[in-house]
Parts: C-alpha cells; sequence; structure tokens
C-alpha cells in the first residue's frame, strides 16, 4: 500500500521533500557538513520542483500550469537578478564595492549608462526567452529537433533552456569582461578567502544532487523507473573499447584545443573582442589545485554537465541548443575565445554521446578535465 502511494503520488512528494530542504536550510540552519549538504542542493531544486509542477500539470490537473508558469517566472527573474548582480559588481569601482553605503561621487554618466545597458539586455534576455510559450515558435523548432511541441514539459524545459542560454552572455557583451574575472570580484574573493577555500566537499556534493535531479527531471518514479530513466539518461555499463576510445578522444582534444586556442584567441582579438584573461582563470581555480580537488573536480564536472547537458537534453532539443547552452553557462568565466572553445568540446562530447552513451562522453569530459587540471596544477599554460 504505502509503496503504491509512493508511485502514485510521487510528484507531490518530490515537492515536499525539496521544499522541507529549503525551510531547513534558510529557516533552520542545521550547520556543518548537514548544512553544506542541503545548501548544494538548492541550485538543482529549483529545476525539479519546475520538473515536478510541469509532470503534474501533464497527469493531474490544468491548474497546476498556472503553478508551473509562475516557478518559471519565478526561476527567469531569479537568474535575470543574479547574472545582473554580478555584472554590476564587475562595472562598479572597488571602493564603491567596500563602501558601506553608496557614494554618488563615485558613480559617473558613463558607468550609469553601462549599467542602465546591462539591466536592459539581461531583461530584454528574459522576455525573449519566453517566445518558448509560442506554439508557432515550438513547431518551427520541433521541424529541427525531436521534441513535442505539444508537450507542456517540453515547453517549459524549452523557456528554461532559453533563458539559460540568453542571459549569462549579456554582462560580457556589455561590460566586456565576464564577472568571475574581474578585478573587482577577484578581490572581493580574496578578501573573503573563498577563492582558496576547499571545493572538494562542494564538487562532491554537487555532483550528487545534479545526478539525483536528472534522474528525477528524465521522470524516474514519475512516469519511468529508475532503470528506464538511467537508459533515457543514457547512462549504460561502457564497454573496454568504450572506455580506451573515450580515454583517447579526451587525450587528442588537449592536443587539438593546444592550438585552437591560440587561432580563436587571436580570431577574436583581431575582431576586437575580449579575450580570456588565463591568469585571472588560474587563480579563480586555485582552490582545486590539489590531487583530490582535480580529481574531485574533473568527475563533478565531467559527469555532472554530461548527464545534465547531454544525457538529459540532447534526447529532447539535439546536439546544437545544448551546446550552446553548455557553452553560455561558461559565461561567468570565460571571454569569447573560451566559449568558442567550450561549444566545439560540446559538440564532440555531443557527437560521443550520439554514437555510444552519456557514460562514455562522461568519461571523456572527465579525463579531459583532469588532464587541463594536472598541466595547470603543474604550472603548464596549455
Amino acid at each position: 500500500m504505502l509503496l503504491d502511494f509512493c508511485r502514485r503520488h510521487a510528484p507531490e512528494l518530490m515537492l515536499v521533500f525539496f521544499g522541507l530542504i529549503f525551510v531547513v536550510v534558510i529557516f533552520g540552519s542545521p550547520g556543518g557538513e548537514m548544512e553544506s549538504f542541503l545548501t548544494a542542493s538548492l541550485d538543482v531544486a529549483l529545476f525539479v520542483v519546475l520538473a515536478m509542477l510541469a509532470y503534474l500539470a501533464e497527469d493531474r490537473h490544468r491548474a497546476f500550469r498556472w503553478a508551473a508558469g509562475i516557478w518559471l517566472l519565478i526561476l527567469v527573474g531569479g537568474l535575470a537578478a543574479v547574472a545582473a548582480g554580478f555584472g554590476v559588481i564587475s562595472i562598479l569601482p572597488a571602493e564603491a564595492l567596500e563602501a558601506e553605503e553608496f557614494d554618488p561621487d563615485t558613480a559617473d554618466l558613463a558607468m550609469a549608462a553601462e549599467i542602465a545597458l546591462l539591466l536592459l539586455g539581461i531583461l530584454g534576455a528574459a522576455v525573449a526567452s519566453l517566445v518558448g510559450f509560442s506554439r508557432r515558435f515550438r513547431e518551427w523548432l520541433a521541424r529541427y529537433l525531436p521534441f513535442d511541441p505539444d508537450s507542456f514539459v517540453h515547453t517549459v524545459a524549452l523557456v528554461a533552456i532559453l533563458a539559460l542560454t540568453l542571459i549569462p552572455p549579456v554582462s560580457l557583451l556589455v561590460t566586456g569582461v565576464p564577472p568571475y574575472l574581474s578585478p573587482q570580484f577577484i578581490e572581493l574573493l580574496t578578501e573573503s578567502g573563498d577563492l582558496f577555500a576547499d571545493t572538494v566537499r562542494v564538487n562532491a556534493y554537487g555532483l550528487f544532487w545534479t545526478i539525483v535531479a536528472s534522474f528525477l527531471i528524465a521522470g524516474a518514479c514519475v512516469r519511468r523507473t529508475p532503470r528506464e530513466a538511467m537508459e533515457r539518461l543514457g547512462l549504460v555499463r561502457p564497454t573496454g573499447r568504450e572506455v580506451v576510445l573515450a580515454v583517447a578522444a579526451a587525450f587528442a582534444l588537449v592536443g587539438a584545443f593546444h592550438f585552437i586556442d591560440p587561432m580563436l584567441a587571436a580570431l577574436v582579438s583581431y575582431l576586437g573582442l575580449p579575450v580570456t584573461d588565463t591568469e585571472a582563470v588560474n587563480l579563480l581555480f586555485a582552490g582545486s589545485l590539489t590531487v583530490p580537488g582535480i580529481i574531485v573536480a574533473s568527475i563533478a564536472a565531467g559527469f555532472g554537465e554530461e548527464v545534465s547537458i547531454r544525457g538529459l537534453l540532447q534526447p529532447r532539443f539535439g546536439i546544437l541548443l545544448p551546446a550552446v547552452l553548455f557553452a553560455s553557462l561558461h559565461a561567468f568565466q570565460y571571454s569569447w575565445d573560451g566559449l568558442i572553445s567550450v561549444f566545439f568540446a560540446g559538440v564532440v562530447f555531443a557527437y560521443i554521446r550520439r554514437y555510444s552513451n552519456t557514460t562514455t562522453s562522461a568519461v571523456t569530459h572527465t579525463v579531459y578535465d583532469l588532464v587541463l587540471f594536472a598541466l595547470l596544477m603543474a604550472g603548464i599554460s596549455f
């Protein structure tokens, strides 16, 4: 009886479960490792709640469409607010950020205009993402992508993907500097000590919750059994040949980008666009440059990003849109040359996933990141 009840009401139970996590983290302050573990779930919990509401809208009652729509707008608005906050940090002078109260004398007309352009751009990107609600747009997109334009679940996912794709690059487009690499942001992290904090547990907890969220969003215990959800995500036990090919592909990518990245940097510079500050990037990853750190960071990025991007999204949204999303999610830490490089890498991972499985693409991604981190830790610029 209890098992049947859980199966029938899995979406509602997931909503209650993640709702309790929000309450505990925000109001309970459990402290210690438990607080770190639960806090790591908050980013993905937002999307799990959205997916559960969308499933309920299709399977239970149309009234849940309103709840899912409102929650989606909250997510888009929250993403826009975060992007705007990081963008403003990269614009304001350091003395304005250090002051307890804002001094109007630290601002000028050019700075105000840049902030206004940033906010307007982010607002425009957020509004543009809502085109996913247009049936005509979905029908056009469905000619090229294997998703259902009549599915409310797919519609909600499309709007979320468009928001995550369009909003993050706006700050780089307006200011010319990725927010995480701005001198102001680096200085804030350096002074707080967060830049050099041990990231092993944070990455491990993040990977756990990303995998759990990917299974739930893929319909595990809602429309699919856990085994069916695993197959939907492309997670299988790789053969020995696939592992060897994955490792070989990773080293081939490292070698290829050794030549491609300088050419991209030269091209981007020639076009008058900002090039990624590699020294600032190296400083940003300083907290992971230990042996356990680079291992966990590589596994977290390799498996977390592949399961959520290639495993979850690619079967419904094709190769290019998830690859663009994958690049856009790095817009806070890389300039245009870096984003193009990430896009190319994402396309390679996507084809590995298409012609083998997500596990193999995750192994490729993990080994690729591990080699790059190892070279960085050894002081070799690659």
